[in-house]
């Protein structure tokens, strides 16, 4: 995909094309922004505009050779660094390997260029193995680190690298991605607000199972009560999984106290979760709003703790024990 085709990150693109036509592209860059905000697609158009054996403006012709093999996905210059399938982190041996191979000259393409994603999942042996790169790097490699949350990974990673980020996108815009990729449009139009910036997320809702969840989700909130600590400890054994799943949680949990807050504070303009504003409203009138923003806060840190080392199970736990206090009747 060209640069030009990016939907939703504008400011971003932008940038780098003008980078790309004045010849300053950076050694190393970290796109920051929410999953499914287009950081990897950036990433791969990026790539394919430096690749490019007839660029224009800044930008890929998207119909040369090199065009086609990276549209195609099997480019010899550029290099995927991820998890393996069976683990969670990106490790140390996996960084030598890459630093081996961005050593050598490129094979095809003026240059070689790298996408680390999630970059936050490298271990720390991982990140201070890649220092090295990042400080003295190969004069014809590009190194892409992609991240949700760049607070995890070390200071003196970010720190070197040409920091971008990413917005969530906007509800026109991911309804107008799931029409190109074939969906029916009064569907996407339903599905962009439940989605939360996010064309993953928009892609992978279940009309009948989201809706179930959602409800359940509500559910527990409305019986989490301090009193109540064994239903809270039921509640959060039957909710939380591995560290994806109850990431997947907190964001559905976003989504409703995010309606929440709106009910308080401004009304039901903005609702997305529609077909529950009736619990909604009742769930709402039992905070005040500096209580519900307090709410909104302990859920993004409870997230944010989830995505690091923190046990799933444990935050939940404590998630729904705040969450009852937090209320007002």
């Amino acid at each position: 995909m060209k640069l030009a085709a990016i939907l939703g990150q504008e400011r971003v693109v932008d940038a780098l094309r003008r980078s790309i036509a004045a010849n300053r592209v950076a050694h190393a860059y970290l796109f920051e922004g929410p999953n499914g905000c287009g950081r990897r697609t950036t990433a791969l158009a990026l790539v394919q505009a430096l690749f490019c054996g007839a660029p224009v403006a800044g930008d890929a012709c998207g119909t040369c050779p090199s065009c086609r093999k990276l549209a195609a996905g099997h480019h010899p210059d550029l290099h995927l660094l991820e998890p393996l399938p069976d683990k969670r982190d990106i490790a140390i041996e996996q960084v030598r390997e890459l630093q081996q191979v961005l050593s050598l000259r490129p094979y095809e393409a003026s240059r070689k260029a790298c996408l680390i994603y999630p970059a936050e999942r490298m271990t720390v042996g991982a990140a201070n193995s890649l220092l090295k790169t990042l400080e003295e790097p190969p004069g014809h490699a590009v190194i892409i680190l992609l991240a949700a949350q760049t607070d995890l990974l070390l200071p003196t990673v970010r720190s070197r690298c040409q920091h971008l980020r990413f917005s969530p996108l906007d509800d026109r815009t991911v309804a107008a991605l799931l029409e190109a990729q074939g969906m029916d449009r009064e569907l996407a139009a339903k599905l962009a607000p439940l989605a939360q910036g996010s064309l993953e997320r928009a892609r992978d809702i279940d009309g009948e199972e989201d809706a179930r969840r959602r409800s359940a989700l509500l559910a527990t909130l409305r019986a989490a009560t301090p009193g109540r600590i064994a239903t809270i400890f039921d509640a959060s054994e039957e909710l939380s999984g591995n560290r994806e799943e109850t990431t997947t949680l907190f964001d559905l949990l976003l989504s409703l106290i995010r309606d929440l807050l709106l009910l308080r504070t401004s009304g039901a303009n903005g609702v997305v979760n529609h077909p529950l504003l009736e619990q909604l409203t009742a769930e709402a009138a039992r905070f005040t709003p500096a209580s519900m923003m307090e709410t909104l806060e302990l859920a993004l840190e409870t997230r944010r703790a989830v995505q690091g080392n923190v046990n799933p199970k444990l935050a939940l736990d404590r998630f729904l024990l705040r969450y009852g206090s937090l209320r007002t009747n």
